[in-house]
């Protein structure tokens, strides 16, 4: 949290923040942050208020200090850090960057940064009340009001488990050490990553994952990978059930089916690391005053990222269109371009991909359908076959590629594997300029490459499709007359 020092590093006074701006920005987090400075670079003055720290979730309690977990994680064998020195070194290295972005940005000309709690008065007003005084507030108005206010972790509660053993990822990197048990609620990003480096630094990782499958969302080669790589780590996974309670005196913590009864038990239980998903921060906004819709607590957007009012916009997580910070800018930057240039036409949706930095690494973009129809062509790799993993020794992982047939629109892409995060860009980028996989055959792969997987994948469509071009013609026909009757 904002000491005194920070707080006081370029808030703004009351004679200095004006009355009227081009735009106010509700939120410092990423999404805001690409708003506020694309904004004021255009020649918009723009307000940005914030609640708590600049940066947001990514920089204090998210990708930052979770990546940088990650890294020290990794080199402990090397080093042989303590969990208490690596938490230090990741909290130093989180605090030094929040201390430049918040020099930075509140020093950039056309950005008002003020300290504060927003709520809308009006569809363009907003009233901004001082953290460290209630009574204490200034109105100010704007053509635009865009709120970026992000979201927080979703509390479970479990009986019997006392505070101090209850951890989120806002409380999770505040440690001084890490606990020598482990229990982790929820096998997503958060869960899923905190655990690798967790069991990388010496304690031992119970996830529990209320799904029947890890990672449910993806194809199942995708999931069997990723739990055969953890559980070669000393990762213990179990499927199908979530925390009933917890007795303090044992530190057992008793499981079972979310919708069942006990049926097991997870020992010596020190923490508990809840990471089920996340709600937005909607509420206490003056949302109903301004008129500004919501569903389930999210801010309802159009593609240009307009809510029902037009003066009002929403970005981000606080929003059911992005739950990543790469999603957020992106939704960020159409923002910009409606706002600044409101004549020129709205493209579609970004196509947003998403990243897990486990080991090995989980990336994917696009929706694989739960069938697999006739025009559709699932294209698998198993990628410990190819010469870098060789190389490389990886056991684990594989490259998915949904493509419809015949034309080679490519449709989704999973990989599991090294440097994931990394590949996924080349599907992200032909993907978003609608380049077919064929059009892929002249790209030269560098050797021995993971990209290269990709080559492997190109040849594997090109070979199926030119040897039965007409039963490929059929196919892609049927799924064409599908799609146009639906």
């Amino acid at each position: 949290m904002m000491d005194t020092e920070q707080a006081t590093l370029k808030t703004q006074t009351e004679s200095e923040v004006q009355d009227l701006y081009d735009a106010v920005v509700i939120g410092a987090g990423s999404g805001g942050l690409t708003v506020a400075v694309g904004l004021s670079t255009l020649g918009k003055s723009v307000a940005l208020i914030e609640a708590n720290d600049i940066g947001g979730d990514c920089t204090n309690v998210g990708c930052i200090p979770s990546k940088s977990l990650l890294h020290h994680s990794a080199k402990h064998l090397e080093t042989g850090s303590s969990s208490r020195e690596v938490l230090s070194t990741v909290r130093d290295k989180r605090n030094q960057l929040r201390d430049t972005e918040q020099h930075e940005f509140g020093e950039m000309d056309g950005i008002d940064l003020i300290f504060g709690r927003a709520k809308l008065s009006s569809a363009t007003t907003v009233e901004i009340t001082a953290n460290n005084d209630s009574q204490l507030t200034k109105t100010i108005s704007a053509s635009n009001i865009i709120i970026a206010t992000g979201a927080r972790p979703r509390p479970i509660p479990i009986d019997g488990l006392p505070a101090e053993r209850y951890v989120t990822n806002e409380t999770f990197f505040e440690q001084t050490e890490l606990p020598k048990n482990l229990a982790i609620l929820g096998g997503g990003p958060i869960g899923l990553e905190m655990a690798v480096a967790s069991r990388a630094l010496g304690t031992s990782v119970t996830v529990l994952e209320a799904a029947s499958d890890l990672l449910p969302m993806l194809p199942d080669k995708a999931g069997v990978a990723v739990r055969n790589s953890l559980e070669a780590q000393g990762i213990t996974i179990r499927t199908g059930v979530t925390a009933k309670r917890y007795d303090d005196a044992s530190r057992t913590l008793y499981v079972g089916p979310i919708d069942g009864q006990e049926s097991g038990s997870v020992q010596d239980v020190d923490a508990v690391l809840v990471a089920v998903g996340r709600i937005p921060n909607s509420a206490g906004l003056g949302l109903e005053t301004a008129g500004v819709e919501t569903e389930r607590g999210f801010i309802t957007t159009d593609r240009k990222g307009r809510t029902n009012v037009s003066s009002v916009w929403a970005i981000g997580d606080v929003t059911p269109r992005s739950q990543t910070t790469h999603g957020a800018n992106a939704w960020g930057r159409r923002v910009i371009k409606a706002i600044a240039f409101p004549y020129m036409p709205t493209s579609s949706d970004p196509i947003v991909p998403s990243a897990i930095f486990t080991r090995p690494e989980v990336a994917t973009i696009g929706e694989h359908p739960e069938e697999i129809t006739d025009d559709i062509n699932r294209l698998t790799l198993d990628l410990s076959t190819i010469d870098r993993a060789y190389t490389d020794e990886v056991a684990h992982g594989v490259l998915i590629v949904d493509v419809r047939r015949l034309s080679g629109k490519v449709l989704a892409v999973t990989i599991v594997g090294p440097r994931a995060g990394e590949l996924i860009g080349v599907a992200s980028l032909a993907m978003t300029n609608d380049i077919p996989l064929h059009k892929w055959y002249p790209v030269v792969w560098a050797y021995p490459t993971y990209s290269g997987a990709f080559g492997k994948i190109v040849d594997m469509h090109m070979s199926e499709t030119l040897t039965n071009l007409k039963r490929e013609s059929r196919r892609w026909v049927g799924g064409v007359t599908r799609r146009w009757r639906s």
